[in-house]
């Protein structure tokens, strides 16, 4: 499905008894919920949601592989993450905030600005 408006979505992920997470996502640029993966790629500290993970998905027949990196938002009391998906180039493609909700990380996401 074609779309004239900037790529935004939603998404929500569940870690892992081993630090993965597993999700899904719908945004403007599909008409169905997909599902993303995302392997930690630091496996010694999972005890939050913050690290680095190769992430994959599909969506319209194409499959994906991005770095993301989970962070805490700079001067933040109410723990606002920031999720930032990278190509193999390490040039940014999609940027989120999310927050937890009874453990899971719940948010949105749209295509990086700074591209």
């Amino acid at each position: 499905m074609a779309n004239q408006y900037p790529l935004i979505g939603s998404f929500f992920f569940k870690k892992t008894q081993n630090g993965n997470l597993i999700g899904e996502f719908s945004n403007n640029q599909s008409d169905i919920i997909s599902t993303e993966s995302a392997d930690r790629t630091d496996p010694s500290d999972f005890s939050d949601f913050v690290g680095v993970y190769n992430a994959t998905w599909q969506q319209n027949g194409e499959t994906f592989f991005r770095t993301l990196s989970i962070s805490l938002k700079q001067n933040n009391l109410h723990r606002i993450y920031e999720l930032r998906w990278v190509d193999s180039n390490r040039h940014p493609t999609f940027y989120g905030e999310g927050f937890l909700v009874e453990n899971i990380l719940i948010g949105h996401y749209r295509i990086n600005n700074t591209q």
